[in-house]
């Protein structure tokens, strides 16, 4: 049997089912088939933290550069002698000692490229207190290490208050003076910020790291923003709540709040450290498309509700909390928008997945995450219900009803995420732990995308040919891994 759907009857459709209220969703999506692909222990062995973190560089392209935190100083606890120091109750001379991060990472910047210093490594010791204030960490010669002092992380912490939607006049006027003095470098990273209209995602770190070799130990980053309050008042930035246009999320004013932003600072290494915040918590970002960098996070704390880690980059959590806040009735860990040809994305080995405990939390229905659809502004994957839609290959990333285009890049940001030898918790749903990226029938729509295979038969139901159009070579066979678990322990 054939049938033919019209655009009237995709309108009425739309007015019903594809319409229903958003609360819904993570209901509907847990009646779904089960989708937990499970990796063998072959497969298990190539996701060693030493195989992950070998490959650096260009998608498809990486070179071999064998990296073994585990083996630095700064994972096994050894002392270091500062050449800095932070104290916001000692009395700052701005050579050696500092009341503020900022201004202790501005002078060693200095004093590197005036080479008043010389170290393979420079320490900066930041002692218990509350600092609230912005930390920029630029691109330098010499890496750069920030350590609090004990172990007790949660002693020292560095703490704003920025979301996406602050204005660029909002945010000098509230940052602008304390970026007044320092290094050019970092007056750059202000400014790129400052010409904004509004800050975005990526202007809201409480902590933005540039510099590779980068490594923190012991200390907490948090991203203030709605901690006092809870973060429930957000729901609707995050989901359309009741708005059944198919544009919806696009036109939503959105409070993303980053802690900490990874920025192409490869072997950027970080032990007994906290990541508080809500929605986008640690972004994990390359400076060139289709090339990535190295980050690795042991015996740490992340905490979130929407996306909480996300990013393009290869990282690896060891020994690891992943906590799920459930302010909000839907929550997603992660948000992987790897490259397909990127051999690594985001890999969880030996960590607890676990939740406030809260209402929402107790449902039962949070998810391991979703493939950020990256810069997408239309989906050639499902019919999005109005007269004439199309959704073609093009050279930007564009939509102006009912028409659009989305290129080769966007398309490509299918995300990657693997979970192994992990707990998981009650509040992430037993079936169907990986959600699709939004609703089907509106515009940021796709299917989650568990291998290769599925990747290409979407892109051929799409009428797009991997081959003739994107310029693939074949179809990876065996088929490559995007989502997948190993020997997980489940609630």
């Amino acid at each position: 049997m054939s049938f033919r759907i019209t655009a009237a009857a995709l309108l009425a459709l739309a007015a019903g089912v594809l319409h229903a209220q958003d609360a819904l969703i993570a209901e509907e999506t847990a009646t779904a088939a089960p989708r937990r692909p499970q990796l063998s222990a072959e497969q298990a062995r190539s996701y060693d933290y030493r195989e992950v973190l070998k490959y650096t560089g260009r998608a498809g392209a990486e070179t071999l550069d064998p990296w073994d935190p585990l083996a630095d100083p700064l994972a096994r606890g050894a002392s270091f002698r500062p050449d800095y120091t932070v104290d916001a109750a000692a009395q700052a001379d701005g050579v050696k000692t500092f009341a503020t991060v900022q201004a202790a990472i501005s002078r060693a910047v200095s004093d590197i490229a005036a080479q008043a210093v010389r170290a393979d490594r420079i320490y900066i010791l930041v002692k218990p207190g509350t600092y609230r204030e912005l930390v920029y960490i630029p691109a330098a010669a010499v890496p750069i290490t920030l350590y609090g002092e004990g172990k007790d992380a949660a002693a020292t912490r560095i703490e704003a208050g920025l979301d996406a939607a602050v204005s660029s006049a909002r945010y000098a006027q509230q940052f602008g003076s304390q970026f007044s003095n320092v290094h050019p470098s970092i007056q750059e990273m202000h400014a790129l910020i400052k010409a904004r209209t509004n800050i975005s995602t990526s202007g809201t770190p409480t902590v933005w790291v540039r510099n590779k070799g980068f490594q923190a130990r012991n200390i907490t980053f948090e991203n203030s923003y709605n901690k006092a309050t809870g973060n429930a008042g957000d729901e609707c930035s995050e989901r359309a709540c009741g708005n059944s246009a198919v544009d919806a999320q696009a036109t939503k004013i959105h409070h993303q709040a980053v802690a900490l932003l990874v920025e192409g600072a490869d072997k950027a290494q970080f032990e007994n450290i906290r990541l508080i915040g809500f929605q986008d918590t640690l972004y994990l970002k390359s400076v060139e498309t289709r090339v990535t960098a190295r980050s690795f996070f042991n015996k740490s704390y992340i905490e979130g509700d929407v996306d909480f880690i996300f990013g393009d980059t290869t990282a690896f959590f060891y020994q690891s909390e992943i906590k799920s806040l459930g302010d909000r009735s839907t929550s997603y860990v992660v948000a992987p928008n790897t490259n397909w040809k990127t051999k690594y994305g985001l890999v969880f080995d030996r960590c607890r997945f676990t939740s406030d405990g809260s209402p929402n939390a107790r449902l039962g229905n949070f998810f391991l995450g979703r493939q950020w659809f990256n810069n997408s502004r239309c989906t050639p994957y499902s019919q999005v219900p109005l007269e004439g839609y199309s959704c073609m290959l093009g050279a930007e990333n564009v939509y102006k009803a009912p028409k659009g285009a989305i290129t080769p890049t966007a398309l490509e940001t299918v995300g990657k995420a693997v979970v192994l030898n992990s707990s998981i918790g009650k509040h992430i749903h037993r079936n169907t732990p990986w959600s699709d990226w939004n609703r089907q029938g509106t515009l940021p729509y796709r299917p989650a995308q568990f291998t290769s295979d599925d990747y290409w038969n979407n892109l051929r139901q799409a009428g797009i040919e991997p081959v003739k159009q994107l310029g693939y070579t074949k179809q990876p066979s065996p088929a490559d891994i995007y989502l997948a678990e190993f020997n997980n322990s489940v609630e």
